[in-house]
């Protein structure tokens, strides 16, 4: 039996898909239909009338869940001999990594015809992902060379004892240590630190790096960042945030994270260049992305703000002041050659420069077009920040939903961004609001519990210009200040969140509708929410506070009575009695426990405890018969009227003290009778009688 053949058998029998190779030094498979066998193994009949002839010169392996998630890490001929696999090594002890570097070595490790290494192993806890380029370095004409690279999903690999035609040379490949039966088995953590330290001897040149240098900017110490890149050491940034050295050549380092054992994070200067380069997904730096001095205390210290850095570093002594040229004489000074440089001597712009007003790209400032009254007129305004706020359970998030129900309806996207609630609280009360399901397809939810990164703006902005939302609610001011980290009493926060949160949602003239709280206290309430008094100033739309008029709950009809406190476009206070009782929303519950909310332009004084005395007095007139508290509440509600239970014990008793009503107790039970109308608008006295 040849070796070909019998390392062929063993490899099928260690459950790995075998294929032979062709012999045209393409280092391909065979010339037939063997993508087959990415899916399933060949049979033993198959290997046997494929190799047992002893024609054939090679032997390959399809790698992945075929084969048991089987991978090939493999080390070019180019690569080991710039004794990268020495370096690899000498990494792989220094960070605590040396057992598994042992593991694969012994495991199965053969070399290439070219004199490149293969380590073969099995992936315990993982799928096997496809074909990757761990490290690269610019080649030839333009091109790459590849210098460390595997084979995953799907991918082909020629094993010992292979040679012949099988490579243009004709050489073979050999088994350096291990052997097919003792393959090794490493989770997916292990595989991911063992690329780490491959990835440090990639060579291709960083996308932001060449961005940097095509500015061909000299160095200019007057500059705090350039200051502080030549006075400052990666040690000094990185030990005291917990970050280790595992691994130093020259003057390139190779480090560890802090909370992490073993393996490598990150390296200065691998390529040649004073930069940080990240590995690691784990830390506040951003993943295969490279970090001068300056950017990374920026990153670290000022959230990614480089403006505010060079502001700090100046201030601690990191470069020099600009030389200020007084102006003497306007005579003597020309503005034209005056021109504003940032911190990196960057001509920029200034929004304090006034300029003239192009008329022709300013509009009339458009009416509200959000969340309907009955009367046709609308609340709020499109491109806008508006506001609804009231106390807990006042029923300002139904009346936010009542604006989402209506733009679903009318088929426009809807984004709600909830701090308050649940995805499953929120669907469950437009369903209450008897919002149509297939409406829901343009319906989209977040529940934001972490801060809003810049990366994360970005991503929210995107999906704003792909849905183009016509509203945008963000339920729970004070919730998302705090997952911010801003003080809700310092209106510097309070102005940071508008400018950072609210303000860039308004992109495609989203309507913006904030939801807040006030006090319970409604002497030190004042007209807006808790909190900075900025909070209030940011809003450009209509602000509404929200008030229970009649209490409500399932299957109980209420009412909110809503009062506008700032309008800034002046629409809204023009349908508004006295400027600011926008009216009432009546919800009305239905038999189904679906509700109904319908927006009134009443006014709240109209709904006084007067108001609805003489609705009952007038109701019991109508009906004529005695009749108990419930049954009253039953046959307001279906004719129309919307009082809780908590209100038509205090009518009832005042009706009866006026003798508007008749009182007769049968036993527990409270039976009421009509005997006078009561009229709202009249004066009446009590009778002395009820006043001893």
């Amino acid at each position: 039996m040849n070796d070909i053949y019998l390392a062929a058998l063993q490899l099928a029998k260690e459950g790995i898909s075998v294929v032979p190779v062709s012999t045209d030094g393409s280092k391909r498979p065979a010339p037939f239909s063997w993508r087959q066998y990415q899916d399933a193994k060949p049979s033993t009949e198959q290997l046997v009338d494929w190799f047992s002839s002893g024609t054939q010169q090679g032997v390959g392996a399809i790698c992945g869940a075929v084969s048991g998630n089987l991978e090939m890490l493999e080390l070019e001929g180019r690569a080991v001999a710039a004794q990268i696999h020495i370096q690899a090594k000498d990494m792989a002890e220094n960070s605590g990594l040396g057992d598994l570097w042992k593991i694969i070595q012994e495991g199965y490790c053969e070399v290439t015809p070219s004199g490149g290494i293969h380590w073969l192993y099995r992936i315990a806890d993982s799928i096997t992902p496809g074909n990757q380029k761990l490290a690269r370095r610019p080649g030839e004409n333009g091109g790459v060379d590849v210098l460390c690279e595997t084979r995953g999903e799907g991918g082909f690999v020629i094993l010992a004892p292979s040679g012949g035609t099988c490579h243009p040379s004709g050489d073979s490949w050999k088994m350096l240590s291990g052997s097919i039966a003792t393959i090794p088995t490493i989770t997916f953590a292990e595989r991911e630190a063992l690329f780490s330290i491959f990835k440090c001897f990639d060579e291709m040149p960083q996308v932001e790096n060449i961005a940097q240098e095509i500015k061909s900017r000299e160095v200019n110490l007057a500059l705090p960042g350039d200051d502080y890149n030549s006075k400052v050491t990666w040690e000094q940034i990185l030990t005291p945030l917990g970050w280790s050295k595992v691994y130093t050549k020259g003057d390139a380092t190779a480090w560890r994270r802090p909370g992490k054992n073993e393996g490598i994070s990150a390296t200065t200067n691998f390529n040649g260049k004073d930069n940080l380069y990240v590995f690691t997904t784990s830390t506040i730096f951003e993943s295969e992305h490279s970090y001068s001095k300056f950017a990374a205390y920026a990153t670290l210290e000022h959230s990614g703000n480089f403006s505010a850095a060079a502001s700090a570093l100046r201030s601690q002594g990191y470069g020099r002041a600009p030389e200020l040229n007084t102006l003497q004489t306007l005579a003597s000074h020309s503005p034209s050659l005056v021109q504003l440089r940032d911190e990196n001597e960057d001509l920029t712009t200034s929004t304090w420069i006034p300029d003239f007003i192009n008329s022709d790209s300013i509009f009339d400032e458009p009416e509200p077009c959000i969340l309907r009254r009955a009367d046709g007129h609308h609340i709020f305004y499109a491109g806008k920040i508006n506001a609804l706020f009231g106390e807990s359970e006042s029923g300002k998030t139904w009346i936010a939903l009542e604006a989402v129900r209506q733009e679903l309806e009318k088929g426009n996207f809807v984004f709600y961004l909830d701090f308050e609630d649940s995805v499953r609280g929120i669907y469950n009360r437009l369903k209450t609001l008897e919002a149509d399901l297939k409406h829901f397809k343009t319906f989209l939810y977040s529940n934001p519990s972490e801060s809003l990164t810049e990366g994360s703006r970005e991503a929210l902005l995107t999906k704003i210009e792909e849905y183009k939302p016509s509203l945008i609610v963000l339920d729970g001011v004070n919730a998302a200040m705090n997952v911010m980290g801003l003080d809700l009493e310092k209106n510097k926060d309070a102005t940071s969140f508008s400018q950072e949160v609210l303000r860039p949602l308004r992109l495609h003239n989203a309507a913006i509708l904030t939801i807040d709280h006030v006090t319970k206290s409604k002497d030190n309430r004042g007209n807006y929410a808790i909190g900075a008094q900025a909070k209030r100033a940011d809003i450009d739309g209509c602000a509404v506070a929200v008030d229970v008029e009649i209490a409500f709950g399932r299957g109980i009809d209420g009412a909110l009575a809503l009062k506008v406190t700032k309008d800034r476009p002046g629409f809204v206070r023009a349908i508004c009695q006295e400027g600011k009782n926008l009216g009432v929303a009546n919800i009305k519950a239905q038999v189904n426990g679906t509700i109904k909310i319908s927006i009134e332009g009443a006014s709240v004084e109209m709904l006084t405890i007067e108001t609805k005395m003489e609705q009952v007095s007038t109701f019991m007139a109508e009906h004529g018969v005695e009749m108990g508290k419930n049954e009253i509440v039953t046959r307001l509600r279906k004719d129309g009227h919307s009082i809780g239970n908590d209100n038509i014990k205090v009518i009832l008793d005042s009706l009866v003290n006026r003798r508007c009503l008749s009182l007769r107790r049968v036993g527990q039970k409270s039976l009421y009778r009509y005997e006078m109308q009561y009229l709202a608008n009249d004066i009446k006295s009590l009778p002395v009688d009820n006043l001893l």
